[in-house]
């Protein structure tokens, strides 16, 4: 994998081309047949050009190109219904993935493709899609090696069990610094915190891992946290177990600091199971500092947060709550926030909450010295 063409730009697209640098091909083109054609990638995103084009010309976009990495399953899927449907983006899906195919470019998708019309499609086309992995083998095996899972009986049982992992996982030294990112709610920005601090960290010299829960954590070549990736292979339960063994697995291989960043939600919701595996994986990731994502109007859901970080999270302190410049308001449209609406609401969090800072997603580079001070005070 070298010169790779993105499809279509969306948000995880987007997170593709903003942290390219950490990956180890070349974004060459984004495909899209909906937004922004004729358009450069890095004026969209970076408000500078970068030479990479979003562009509906298959055959312009394949022409240095030897890698299709998709982040579409070639059905409708998040929010994007209406938009497939109006856009017969089910039929040009699969017009581009012949072309790759008669192309002969591999195509990579970072999600299962579970349809059977689009299986059966692929197979009468002998057309082959790798699935990009997510969840690496070494860290279940030492998972299964390590770890005596309580058995799966009844609902409530297991939902019980997720409150006692402290009496079952296995502890492990505190060399490490474990960075936990969390938001109120979903879409805040809580991939752009994690892979900016993710960045700025190995710029400073520090060796850093993070767990990913977006499905791209392998274009990363960092291991994979996504929770529906992973109950595709073993029981829910286990979930909390992994995430320790992922954390276990960097402190031996002489990591400083590890960052994960929750799916979604902090806060519960109706599905106990869920919201008890929210608690769970917080528990066995046991934070030694907290990120919280929050947005303009959320005080409530602030407080309810804080209070989870604190009475699960290992007694973990809350470092820092940061706010999104950006909202998602519909498929690809952004609502974004001035300087003074950032500097006014930064100011309500200071004076409302007990935090160290209060800063701008896209500003948490700022707090690298800081966790670096925290890291190496917890090492001594």
């Amino acid at each position: 994998m070298e010169n790779v063409v993105l499809y279509p730009f969306n948000k995880i697209t987007q997170g593709i081309f903003r942290f390219r640098d950490l990956t180890d091909f070349n974004v060459t083109a984004v495909v899209d047949f909906v937004l922004h054609k004729g358009c450069d990638v890095g004026e969209l995103i970076e408000g500078a050009a970068a030479g990479i084009p979003i562009t509906d010309n298959i055959e312009e976009a394949f022409r240095s190109a030897n890698t299709l990495i998709l982040n579409d399953p070639g059905t409708s899927f998040g929010n994007n219904e209406g938009v497939y449907g109006e856009f017969n983006l089910k039929e040009l899906w699969r017009v581009l993935v012949l072309a790759a195919h008669e192309h002969n470019i591999r195509i990579i998708s970072v999600h299962e493709i579970l349809d059977q019309n689009t299986l059966q499609w692929l197979e009468e086309n002998q057309i082959t899609i790798d699935i990009d992995e997510q969840i690496p083998d070494r860290l279940v095996s030492r998972m299964v090696d390590e770890y005596a899972f309580p058995s799966p009986t009844d609902e409530m049982t297991t939902y019980l069990n997720y409150f006692e992992l402290d009496t079952k996982i296995k502890t492990y030294n505190q060399r490490i610094c474990k960075v936990g990112i969390f938001a109120t709610r979903g879409c805040l920005g809580k991939f752009t915190a994690q892979m900016s601090l993710f960045r700025e960290l190995k710029k400073a010299g520090e060796k850093v891992r993070t767990i990913i829960t977006e499905p791209t954590a392998s274009l990363f070549n960092q291991p994979g946290g996504d929770i529906m990736k992973f109950i595709a292979r073993r029981p829910l339960n286990q979930y909390p177990y992994y995430i320790n063994a992922a954390v276990r697995d960097a402190e031996n291989d002489g990591c400083d600091f590890i960052i994960l960043s929750g799916q979604g939600s902090l806060l519960p919701n109706e599905n106990f199971i869920i919201a008890a595996t929210k608690i769970s994986y917080l528990r066995a990731f046991s934070p030694d500092l907290t990120v919280l994502i929050a947005g303009y109007d959320d005080d409530e859901q602030i407080r309810d947060s804080l209070d989870i970080l604190r009475i699960y999270g290992n007694g973990s302190r809350s470092f820092a709550i940061l706010i999104p410049d950006k909202y998602e308001v519909d498929f690809g449209q952004y609502e974004f926030k001035t300087p003074e609406e950032m500097e006014r609401r930064k100011q309500e969090i200071r004076s409302r909450f007990d935090v160290d800072h209060v800063e701008c997603v896209l500003d948490i580079g700022k707090l690298t010295s800081e966790l670096i001070k925290h890291r190496k005070s917890i090492s001594q």
